[in-house]
């Protein structure tokens, strides 16, 4: 191994101190020694190497000294159409999780499901990111493309449990349904998958990963970085589950607005879940004035994720998470330009005053309005209807024995108590007095 390494040019030694400077800099776990690249002995330049091997990839670790113009670093493959030159506005870890020359001497190259986080992906509305053409990157013919996990001869052979455990996260890469559907109509034997669509896990985040994906907006500077995955309760799924309209073929998405789109695919897997409360809350909503506002093309109106959030997401399983989905109406409800000034006129002593301070028994909006099937208070069904209202002030923990007209004169108190309190010279007087 002494041998291997002695061999190494000087210059290599000279990038090795520069990235342990530069990831010195950053607060890199990985810890270097300020070396001189002319006294640096053979055990050294081989400690160095093997630390380098952990260090998270930058770009500056990259160009200082050996990749400084990055268009020139030569193709790794005469079968490859490639040059890194394509790739230059893409950050190195996006294609090089881990630092690539490896100690072995081997080089560690992007796999063809690394290269399929980005060729081949609508990006939703704003078209393909890169080309998926199999013939645009590789010289060797279609047909004659086998990667190296790929199954000869099918037929006759088990195929059938591999198939349904990788089909979109392998099979589909490469395949089109006529790939299994020739043979099989052939043979007769009827046979499709739950779906035909190559899902890339979370191949999204060898770009969305990076915290320094930022772009400059008229509001400022705008984080494209996912965030908050890690303790979502949707960890598990992969990006194409909630992004519908992030995938590698031509079909149409739900509406030309990402966010609805992704806000909206909840319905999706929610729906068909084993626990029956999550269909009937799918079927509440959708008979909400939220979604019937979506189908007339309003996409200001709520969608699943405008409530809940996206990826940090978290489960409603432990009192504290409770408490917290709780207090936050204005994230939830507020900030909706739909809602104008409602939560600002929320300000009643016993409710909207008590609720802002914390108070975990003073009503959220939904306690009162209703969440997945709200309704307009001029709808029938709606929970502050005037023939709805003593119900819904009368639940339990808050006003019990109430009646229509005691809900009714309470429930215009809560909106409007500044109002109030300008017509009421009594009240105008406790105002200025209290000063509330």
């Amino acid at each position: 191994m002494g041998s291997m390494f002695a061999l190494r040019s000087r210059r290599l030694i000279a990038t090795v101190i520069a990235v342990a400077a530069f990831a010195s800099a950053f607060g890199a776990t990985t810890a270097f020694a300020a070396v001189d690249p002319e006294a640096a002995g053979d055990a050294t330049f081989e400690q160095l190497f093997l630390q380098l091997q952990d260090t998270p990839v930058y770009k500056d670790a990259c160009t200082k000294t050996c990749h400084g113009n990055i268009s020139k670093t030569s193709n790794y493959s005469s079968s490859i159409i490639f040059a890194h030159g394509y790739h230059q506005l893409v950050a190195c870890s996006a294609c090089h999780p881990r630092f690539p020359h490896r100690a072995d001497a081997k080089i560690e190259r992007p796999t063809m499901k690394g290269c399929f986080d980005c060729h081949g992906v609508r990006h939703g509305p704003m078209g393909v990111i890169a080309t998926g053409e199999c013939e645009d990157c590789h010289v060797t013919p279609r047909e004659r493309l086998r990667p190296a996990f790929h199954t000869f001869g099918w037929e006759g052979a088990p195929h059938v449990e591999p198939a349904n455990k990788e089909f979109n996260t392998r099979c589909a890469m490469c395949h089109e349904p006529a790939s299994c559907t020739d043979c099989h109509d052939r043979l007769g034997i009827e046979w499709a998958p739950v779906k035909w669509d190559f899902d890339a896990g979370d191949g999204c985040l060898a770009c969305h990963g990076n915290a320094a994906l930022t772009k400059q907006s008229a509001e400022g500077l705008k984080s494209f970085a996912i965030a908050g995955l890690t303790d979502s309760a949707h960890q598990d799924l992969s990006c194409q589950d909630c992004h519908p309209d992030y995938r590698y073929d031509d079909a149409p998405a739900a509406s030309p607005i990402w966010t609805v789109n992704a806000g909206n695919a909840c319905k999706e897997c929610h729906r068909t879940a084993e626990e029956g409360k999550w269909k009937e809350t799918v079927e509440a909503y959708e008979r909400s004035t939220h979604a019937e506002a979506l189908q007339k093309g309003n996409y200001d109106s709520a969608t699943c994720a405008s409530c809940h959030g996206g990826h940090y997401i978290y489960r409603l399983d432990t009192e504290p998470a409770r408490q917290r989905m709780h207090l936050s109406a204005y994230r939830v409800c507020a900030r909706c330009k739909q809602h104008g000034d409602e939560y600002d006129t929320y300000d009643d002593y016993y409710h909207g005053k008590a609720y802002k301070a914390g108070n975990l028994t003073a009503p959220a909006c939904w306690d009162c309005h209703g969440s997945h099937d709200i309704q307009p208070s001029s709808d029938k069904d709606s929970m502050v209807a005037a023939e709805n209202i003593d119900t819904t002030c009368g639940q339990e923990g808050c006003h019990s024995g109430t009646s229509e007209k005691f809900g009714v004169e309470a429930a215009a108190l809560i909106h409007e108590k500044v109002k109030e309190q300008e017509q009421n010279p009594l009240l105008s007087l406790i105002a200025r007095i209290t000063g509330r």
